[in-house]
């Protein structure tokens, strides 16, 4: 709004320089400067003056429509790059919902079929082997996976019957 502002401050200050000069420039000085106290004006005067008016009129004109041209230009220029970012978000978003239904859709199934049939197979065939059973029983140990199985069997060695499990507890049971 400031360069706008600026624009509008120097075209006011232009045309009172080009006013200002027009009047220099013919000779319209001062009414006491080298004239008869009445000159009759001639027609060449009245030509003089109104072309004079019709230019500064023209040029004020011509600024107004130039700054409402800038104003027009500045605001599509914002706007086409909102438009822009926003149609970039949208074709992302489209993109990544596309993806998500083919992967949901299309892939997801395969793949759970695949693992399906070949997971009871390959698990047979690593835990066959006497090493990778070992380190699988350690990692499960180290991340603390196999804690509630060893809790309720060392429960169930020490008290020796069944496991008192709040998960277990049938409402009316037994187990009181």
């Amino acid at each position: 709004m400031g360069k706008v502002s600026i624009a509008i401050l120097g075209a006011i200050i232009g045309g009172f320089a080009a006013v200002a000069a027009v009047v220099f420039w013919f000779g319209w000085g001062m009414p006491g400067n080298g004239q008869a106290v009445h000159v009759d004006p001639t027609r060449a005067d009245y030509v003089d003056l109104l072309l004079t008016v019709a230019t500064i009129f023209l040029g004020a004109v011509g600024l107004a429509v130039t700054v409402g041209a800038l104003v027009i230009g500045l605001v599509a220029l914002k706007t086409l790059r909102e438009i822009k970012d926003e149609a970039a978000s949208e074709a992302k978003d489209a993109a990544a919902g596309k993806i998500k239904e083919t992967m949901e859709n299309d892939l997801d199934p395969k793949v759970d079929q695949k693992v399906r049939e070949i997971m009871p197979l390959a698990l047979s065939v690593v835990l066959a082997d006497d090493d990778h059973r070992e380190e699988i029983l350690k990692a499960l140990a180290r991340t603390g996976a196999l804690d509630a199985a060893v809790g309720r069997t060392i429960e169930r060695i020490n008290s020796g019957g069944p496991v008192m499990d709040p998960q277990d507890v049938v409402e009316g049971g037994d187990q009181d």
